[in-house]
């Protein structure tokens, strides 16, 4: 089976407190997204597993907690590919430091087909180490933009094919 035209991967550790804020938003988005072009991916890993679920899309959203202390807990961010590497990441950059960048890059010289469109939405955490399968509140209380967000850019996608 081909994978769909887009996609929407969250990054994240489902037992991390603001480290699951990915992940709890694609779950929201999945029960509430009607959109029949896209899947809805979880990722624990990050790296060169992300190969697979890139390749071939017309367009993929990357979801994850990040840590740039110059924002309040639950503050939706759009960043670009250059943006990673000045980003605190807690896992658009993996233990191995194949960051999302690479792993793109990585795939268009194995001539792998990577996505024309990519948003990378990081999501501002504080709490990266408390044992919890749910954001902090003022995470949690944000969701719903970041939801928003994903569900207005599918929209522009569908309509723009």
């Amino acid at each position: 089976m081909s994978p769909r035209p887009f996609a929407v991967i969250a990054l994240g550790n489902p037992l991390l407190c603001d480290d699951t804020a990915a992940l709890v938003a694609l779950r929201i988005l999945h029960a509430t997204t009607g959109t029949r072009q896209a899947d809805f991916v979880e990722d624990y890993a990050s790296g060169m597993d992300l190969l697979p679920e890139l390749e071939g899309r017309e367009g993929v959203i990357v979801m994850d907690a990040v840590r740039t202390l110059e924002h309040a807990p639950g503050t939706c961010l759009e960043f670009s590919l250059e943006d990673l590497h000045r980003t605190r990441q807690a896992r658009l950059l993996d233990t191995h430091g194949m960051n999302l960048a690479t792993v793109l890059e990585t795939g268009r010289r194995l001539g792998y087909r990577m996505p024309r469109r990519m948003i990378i939405l990081g999501i501002e955490g504080r709490d990266f180490t408390t044992f919890q399968e749910t954001p902090s509140p003022a995470v949690m209380e944000a969701l719903p933009c970041v939801v928003a967000t994903v569900e207005r850019t599918l929209r522009e996608w569908e309509e723009h094919r």
